[in-house]
């Protein structure tokens, strides 16, 4: 389906990043384009510089990538595709175990690692940094340093593996988006992920959702999350299985559209595993 594609793609960088492993598994021909922040792809696709972006959106034990799903919001660019990556980290240092002082990671990837590094290396200050590949970086540049970053990594700026999959669950996986200004054609849409917002009374969110049941249409996910407008304001989130042009959820969505103050698809969409 994107296998093919030969132009330009942005993603969030930079180079050896999950988000580029995960670029590169969609998109394997394409000219990929590494951006510094989660915002700067949105803008790539937006201003059409590019036609397609790749962001992640969810990790399976840390949640959610709350920049990605603001940006869903506010934007125009759609969810095109889904696909997800097994994450797994290594400790990467030129040093030996026993000599590492500060440890460079992402956020994510410090809080995915949590109690191996308790348990391991206590000591070492954590120090979070953009994205795994400048930890990696870093690292390779600091003196009893190291990084929790992919393997992929370790091979670009020259550091030994130290150790393996120190996860702390073994079925860490990131879900990633591919974001573009228009659908995939004749693609086969299996998920749909709307955002809405409700009036502050009993009974609201049941409301808005009760249809789903009716109409017999699987959520997969539901959350919240403040809608930067005012405070205690929120808008939900919601993944469900199907094409909103499907006729049940069609139906579904005119009844929900009815009991909410703010609606809107945010894309139909395959997903790829």
């Amino acid at each position: 389906m994107l296998e093919e594609f030969s132009e330009k793609v942005s993603y969030l960088g930079p180079e050896t990043s999950f988000t580029h492993q995960a670029a590169m598994k969609m998109f394997p021909k394409a000219q990929l384009v590494s951006m510094p922040g989660i915002p700067e792809v949105f803008k790539s696709v937006e201003n059409s510089s590019v036609k397609f972006g790749v962001v992640p959106v969810e990790n399976s034990t840390e949640g959610s990538v709350g920049v990605t799903l603001d940006f869903l919001l506010e934007s125009g660019v759609k969810i095109v595709c889904e696909t997800s990556l097994d994450i797994k980290h290594a400790l990467l240092s030129e040093f030996k175990i026993e000599e590492i002082e500060k440890v460079f990671s992402h956020p994510q990837a410090l809080a995915q690692c949590r109690n191996w590094i308790a348990s391991n290396i206590p000591k070492a200050e954590l120090v979070s940094v953009s994205s795994t590949s400048m930890a990696a970086e870093l690292a390779s540049k600091e003196q009893k340093s190291a990084a929790i970053a992919s393997l992929m990594t370790a091979e670009k700026f020259g550091l030994k593996v130290l150790a393996e999959n120190i996860q702390d669950f073994s079925f860490n996986k990131t879900r990633f988006l591919v974001l573009s200004l228009s659908e995939i054609p004749n693609a086969k849409k299996n998920k749909t992920t709307i955002a809405f917002s409700t009036m502050h009374k009993a009974g609201a969110l049941f409301n808005c959702i009760k249809a789903f049941k009716v109409y017999d249409i699987n959520l997969t996910k539901i959350e919240s999350r403040p809608s930067k407008k005012n405070a205690w304001e929120y808008v939900f989130f919601v993944d469900f299985e199907g094409d909103a042009q499907h006729s049940n959820s069609q139906k579904a969505l005119e009844e929900l559209k009815e009991n909410c103050i703010f609606f809107k698809t945010i894309g139909s969409f395959p997903v790829i595993q």
